[in-house]
């Protein structure tokens, strides 16, 4: 590869920064470049346009579902899944988390895949796998932590402690982050010393910190009660008894109901009787998540045709009904005949009349012909 060819032009990567959504282990930058670099077949485009990158990842994609075709003949089937990922994220760099990117379904599949694997509980790429599914869709963060520490998943590497005890750090439960360190170190997780760093670093920010007496005191992976995981009978602490013998509270000066029917009988366990200890099989908890569409099946409505549907009205019906306002007046000329109502309007015509001639004859009375002839 020649000294040009090795350069990367950055120019291209600054031109479009804002559309890139960081990732915590970073971006290759070459990729970047090639991905927003022009098509050598159109050189005059300064980026590729969405057609034609839809229909490149298409391709590639196809090639990688092929590949999943035949996972039952590879010698690493978790290499495919983790190639596919990495792809996925690098060939959308700013819709990740989008339906085109087709990310959560992917992660959905992969986890599932080889969640009963012994061979891939610990490895490292598996817990990748599930940690970009919590960064990216999950919902409940603590309970994806929970189900993994369950199903023994990243059991014994540093990686899960840091990441989970990072949430809750995050989360402001620092005495379960504090918690959950410990127990990595107590599992001696690899790499150890770096899982020592970061617990070191974490208490250096702990004991900077304000106290807070709302921070949470409960742990930071929930037990399953013994209750909930083993059966017990009742019924087999007493002891048996003789069915011809007579009852202690029968015959005379024995407590029995007015009735004749005896008492309830009410069952206890031994005050020294302990709970058995449920098995590390009984312990683990939901045998599967579920997808993230499944969790959220209840906050959403099936679609059905709108034929012969009625639309229900909001709020409640008001049992006191509106007050209209009614003018006095118009009432006492309503109540009125329409003839009489005539009359008085006739009246007031002639009265407006008369008044009016009077002022005529008050104003142009020095002009009459009769007072002319008496001078």
């Amino acid at each position: 590869m020649s000294v040009s060819e090795d350069l990367i032009d950055f120019e291209i990567i600054e031109n479009q920064k804002e559309n890139i959504q960081s990732l915590p282990g970073g971006r290759s930058a070459r990729t970047l470049a090639n991905l927003f670099s022009p098509s050598p077949l159109l050189p005059k485009l300064s980026t590729p346009t969405p057609s034609d990158t839809k229909n490149l990842n298409d391709a590639i994609r196809k090639e990688y579902e092929t590949e999943l075709v035949n996972i039952n003949e590879s010698d690493d089937p978790l290499d495919i899944y983790d190639r596919y990922v990495k792809w996925t994220l690098d060939a959308y760099p700013s819709a990740q988390a989008t339906p085109a990117s087709g990310l959560l379904p992917l992660l959905e599949r992969a986890t599932k895949a080889f969640r009963t694997s012994t061979q891939y509980k610990n490895d490292p790429r598996y817990l990748k796998l599930w940690l970009s599914y919590i960064r990216f869709f999950s919902d409940t963060p603590r309970e994806t932590f929970a189900f993994l520490a369950r199903h023994n998943i990243g059991e014994s590497l540093a990686l899960f402690y840091e990441e989970f005890a990072a949430w809750l750090e995050g989360a402001g439960r620092w005495t379960q982050a504090e918690e959950i360190y410990k127990l990595g170190i107590e599992r001696e997780a690899r790499p150890a010393p770096r899982l020592l760093r970061k617990f070191k670093e974490f208490e250096q920010r702990s004991s900077q910190r304000p106290e807070d007496a709302n921070e949470p005191s409960s742990p930071a992976l929930p037990t399953v009660r013994p209750a909930l995981a083993a059966k017990v009978d009742p019924f087999a602490a007493a002891a048996p008894r003789d069915p011809q013998a007579p009852r202690p509270n029968s015959g005379v000066g024995g407590s029995t109901m007015k009735s004749g029917r005896q008492k309830l009988t009410i069952f206890s366990d031994a005050e020294d009787a302990l709970p058995p200890v449920a098995s590390g099989k009984d312990t683990k908890g939901w045998e599967s998540i579920g997808s993230l569409a499944d969790r959220k099946k209840e906050n959403t409505m099936e679609p059905k045709p709108w034929v012969g549907e009625t639309l229900k009205a909001g709020g409640k019906k008001s049992s006191t009904k509106m007050t209209i306002f009614k003018d006095e007046v118009s009432q006492t000329f309503s109540s009125i005949p329409s003839i009489q109502m005539l009359m008085i309007t006739g009246l007031m015509f002639v009265g407006y009349g008369v008044l009016y001639f009077s002022l005529y004859l008050i104003l142009n009375i020095h002009k009459l012909p009769i007072l002319n002839s008496n001078k």
